[in-house]
């Protein structure tokens, strides 16, 4: 393994939006026994050092192919395109679901029956982002970066309304 090595390279998977989530696993697992710092213990200090800079690269890769989100941003960077952290998508009819979307996660706890409101909140969400990771897909595989930093600006609000789903959930549940 070496430090300047992608993601991708690092678990030996081919460098696309869809990942095989059991050859990640798996192959994480192989190199947290075989890059693990315990293992390098009785090593020199520089080996002890680099046994912990792979650990790190690791997890973070790890990390970053396990979430769509930052597999999506990681994707668009390894391409060359910027994201910045404060921008936002502009297309207001997406903008103007989300309004709708979210207001009625605030009614949620006043609603008839909040669980079975969530419940529908939940699936509609999940239903747009799959319809997102498609279209981030797609648009990565025919080089549209520019549709594709789009699609992920609208994943980056769909998955904050799914975390925002899911606290409710629990705060119901409590």
């Amino acid at each position: 393994m070496k430090l300047q090595q992608n993601y991708f390279e690092i678990f030996g998977l081919p460098m696309a939006y869809e990942v095989d989530r059991q050859a990640l696993t798996k192959r994480y697992r192989e190199l947290q026994q075989e890059f693990h710092p315990d293992r390098f213990a009785a090593k020199s200090e520089r080996e002890q050092m680099l046994s912990m800079q792979y650990a790190a690269q690791i997890n973070e890769a790890n990390n970053t192919l396990k979430d769509p989100v930052a597999r999506a941003a990681y994707l668009l960077q390894l391409a060359g395109v910027t994201i910045n952290s404060e921008q936002t998508t502009a297309d207001g009819e997406f903008l103007m679901q989300q309004m709708i979307l979210r207001e009625r996660l605030e009614d949620v706890r006043s609603a008839a029956d909040p669980e079975g409101e969530l419940d529908d909140l939940g699936s509609e969400a999940a239903s747009l982002f799959k319809a997102q990771e498609q279209a981030f897909a797609g648009a990565l595989a025919s080089k549209a970066l520019d549709d594709a930093k789009g699609a992920l600006l609208k994943l980056q609000f769909l998955a904050k309304l799914k975390r925002q789903i899911e606290e409710l959930e629990e705060d119901l549940l409590d």
